[in-house]
Order: structure tokens, then C-alpha cells, then sequence
């Protein structure tokens, strides 16, 4: 047999070739519509937490980054330590986390299962979106207030190196499941006035479904 002869598990098509999975094949199994990295914030209160969220996440990144080398340097080449920039890295990783989580949230950049609620149409679609984002709203809204209890024991403790209070770098996620309460229960009243927008590969199958226009004189 020829090493070129399809096997007889191989499917075939009507002209005897194996079929092709082409682009719109796999577009068709994409399910990640409406949580594509070119989204945008649909409401004020998304947009302005994008934006802090943004800032706080680059310069966080930035001293982190800093630091880490200037502790580096000083460890393998001057054989020394520099107490801020051993522990500093630590001390503010949650406020990158949290500007991070804050960016994702208001663009939709988060990990969701919208296995059923894609599929939806129309009215109900909206409704499944206010409901879940209203769920989403009151879950944030509870571990908000979750948090606030552990204020008092970590205002009472401090860093082993530098003394830093520790609730400083615990108030991240008090700030950040705090600002995306704000976030989601502003979605959700931005969905039950103007609609959720469409999966991206909805509107991407309409543009592809619309005839073309032809230009007179082309």
C-alpha cells in the first residue's frame, strides 16, 4: 500500500478526498464569545475601574519589578540586602492582583461557563445576563462584608522584616471585592436598561450572514 493511501478509518468525502476543517469550523466550536481580549467597558463605572485598575496594575508591576532586581543585585554581587526591597515585592503583590482583577472584570476578561446562557435569544438572553450578574452583585457584596471582619486582626499584626502593618497589603482585597460589587451591580443596572451585547460570534455570524453591498462602478 501506498504511504500516501488514506487509512480506512478516515472519512471521505463525495470525491474521495478527506474533508478539510476549515476557519468557520472552528469558529463554530469557539464558545469564549463575549469575552474576547478586545472588549470594553459598556458603562461609566466599568470604564473609570478599567482605567484605576490599569494604573495600579502597571505600577505595581513596575516597583515590583524593581525591586526584585535591585534585591538580586545586592545578594549575588555586593553580597548584601536591602530589607524594602525583600520584602516590598511581597507586600504589594495582592494590590497587582487586584488591579488585575479589576481590569478583567470590567471588560469581561474573566473565566465564565456560558455554555447555556450563549445559546439563549432575544429577552431571554438579557434576563439570564441581569440575573447572573445581579447574583454576582450580592455573592461580591457578601464577601465584602465577609472581609471587613478580618480588619481588626490583621491591623493587629505587622510584617517580619520592615514592621509594615499587614492590612495594608490585605486591604487589597477588601478594595478589590469591594470595587467589583460596584462593578457588577452597575452592569447589572446598565443590562436591565440598554440590553446585554451579543456573543462576539454572533455578531461576528451576522457580518458574514449580511450581503455585500455593490459599489456602482466597480
Amino acid at each position: 500500500m501506498s504511504p500516501r493511501a488514506s487509512s480506512p478509518s478516515s472519512p471521505a468525502s463525495a470525491d474521495g478526498r478527506a474533508p478539510v476543517i476549515t476557519e468557520e469550523d472552528l469558529q463554530a466550536l469557539d464558545t469564549t464569545g463575549g469575552h474576547a481580549e478586545e472588549s470594553r467597558p459598556e458603562d461609566p463605572v466599568n470604564a473609570v475601574a478599567a482605567t484605576v485598575g490599569s494604573v495600579l496594575a502597571i505600577a505595581g508591576t513596575a516597583i515590583i519589578v524593581v525591586l526584585v532586581t535591585v534585591s538580586v543585585v545586592l545578594r549575588y554581587v555586593l553580597n548584601s540586602s536591602l530589607p524594602v526591597a525583600s520584602e516590598g515585592p511581597t507586600y504589594l503583590f495582592p494590590w497587582l492582583i487586584a488591579g488585575g482583577a479589576v481590569v478583567a472584570q470590567a471588560t469581561r476578561g474573566h473565566i465564565a461557563v456560558d455554555v447555556l446562557v450563549s445559546r439563549l435569544h432575544g429577552k431571554a438572553y438579557d434576563r439570564a445576563q441581569i440575573l447572573t450578574w445581579a447574583f454576582v452583585s450580592v455573592l461580591l457584596g457578601y464577601l465584602t462584608y465577609l472581609a471587613a471582619y478580618l480588619i481588626p486582626p490583621m491591623a493587629a499584626q505587622s510584617t517580619p522584616i520592615m514592621g509594615w502593618p499587614q492590612l495594608g497589603s490585605f486591604g487589597a482585597f477588601i478594595v478589590m471585592v469591594a470595587v467589583m460589587t460596584v462593578q457588577a451591580a452597575a452592569r447589572t443596572v446598565h443590562y436591565a436598561r440598554h440590553g446585554a451585547p451579543e456573543p462576539d460570534h454572533r455578531v461576528a455570524a451576522a457580518s458574514a450572514a449580511a450581503p455585500t453591498q455593490e459599489v456602482p462602478g466597480a
